[in-house]
């Protein structure tokens, strides 16, 4: 989990993450070995990105 946190700072728009909805700041990305999925929010304006919700499988 810490390393998917990591890699989804580093990056947002890590190509394995999918749009959520209509708002392309609105992300989701499957946690490796299929534990679930991890969303968050990009933040533009204040440059962070905010993990709203990690759902395990």
């Amino acid at each position: 989990m810490a390393a998917l946190t990591v890699a989804i700072c580093e990056d947002p728009w890590l190509t394995a993450s999918d749009q959520v909805g209509t708002d392309p700041d609105w992300r989701e990305i499957l946690i490796p070995k299929g534990f679930g999925i991890a969303e968050y929010r990009i933040d533009r304006k204040n440059q962070q990105v905010l993990l709203t919700r990690i759902v395990l499988f």
